[in-house]
């Protein structure tokens, strides 16, 4: 791909000159690894991936992804947490990965050890079952659950991901049990549907799962979303199934630095990132869906996780 006129002229926007770093040299003058607390495969990777390569045309560096998984996502985290805050290590991290895995484990991180740079995409959770299920809808997943709780299982992208946590809401909320079976991500959960082992998904939409449900391999019951959403506007919400408070399972997929990261090059990051999110490849690549319609910097990331974090801290604890 060429490099994207619109993110070569906001990283000279940006103005992150020589001295930037602290050490005299214009950032970045080496690779950038950008950490990816997950499997390769699946939504966040791509969007780490797309977002990366868009990133080392407009700075004409190479930004390298390194898939680090395990932990829940507290592999990489702790690592970038403790990187050098340069900007040579960066990182993609959620809410899961952010928020909610230090609040359910004892780990020497937290929230505030990163530097939010900003949201590159969001991606809807999905509940789906495959062809093969007897679950025609929403409705009739529920109610077997209901009926025999604790007996049907639903895949999630993690322990400690929005879709895990929704799940024990589920339960403590509403006095539905279905069992949580983490994975390391879409791919995996894919397999696990496909090969039996798992009875629903409560999956990260991507193109690779709208394909599976135009192609009749997967059947969608519902979106965690607030409204319906327009690319899948006959699919019900759980709000709408009666579920009214689950509608947080989106996953917000941010760019990170370490805690102090310097400002110029926190800035830079943030202008060649809003424009990459005009980049036509990257939309391409994302699908249009996922990318915000109003890009949301450092300052928009780092509230929300706050939120987030207030919001599950009663729940979880910590």
């Amino acid at each position: 791909m060429l490099p994207s006129a619109a993110v070569a002229l906001a990283v000279a926007l940006a103005g992150c000159q020589a001295g930037a770093t602290g050490g005299g040299e214009t950032y970045p003058s080496q690779p950038v690894t950008v950490l990816m607390p997950y499997a390769a495969g699946g939504p966040s990777d791509l969007t780490a991936r797309s977002i990366s390569s868009c990133l080392g045309d407009g700075f004409g560096e190479t930004f390298v992804v390194q898939n680090k998984a395990g932990g829940s996502g507290a592999v990489a985290m702790q690592e970038l947490a403790s990187a050098k805050p340069d900007g040579y290590t960066l990182g993609l991290g959620t809410a899961g990965t952010l928020v909610m895995t230090p609040m359910v484990n004892s780990l020497a991180y937290s929230l505030d050890d990163f530097t939010p740079i900003g949201v590159m995409a969001e991606n809807p959770t999905l509940i789906v079952v495959g062809d093969d299920s007897p679950y025609e809808n929403a409705e009739a997943f529920f109610a077997a659950a209901e009926k025999r709780p604790g007996t049907l299982t639903m895949g999630v992208p993690g322990a400690t991901s929005p879709a895990a946590i929704e799940l024990k809401r589920l339960k403590d909320q509403y006095d539905v049990e279905v069992v949580a079976v983490p994975a390391t991500g879409n791919a995996e959960m894919t397999t696990n549907l496909l090969g039996g082992h798992v009875d629903a998904l409560f999956i990260n939409d991507h193109p690779d799962v709208i394909s599976r449900i135009d192609e009749g391999s997967f059947r969608a019951l519902a979106a965690t979303t607030p409204e319906r959403l327009p690319w899948l506007p006959e699919l019900p919400t759980l709000a709408e199934l009666g579920f009214t408070d689950l509608v947080d399972a989106t996953s917000v997929f941010g760019l990170f630095g370490p805690h102090d990261l310097p400002t110029p090059v926190a800035n830079a990051l943030e202008g060649a990132l809003e424009a990459c999110l005009t980049d036509p490849t990257v939309l391409e690549q994302l699908g249009e869906n996922l990318v915000p319609a109003k890009f949301q910097g450092g300052t928009a990331l780092g509230e929300s996780l706050a939120a987030i974090q207030a919001l599950y801290r009663p729940i979880l604890g910590g």
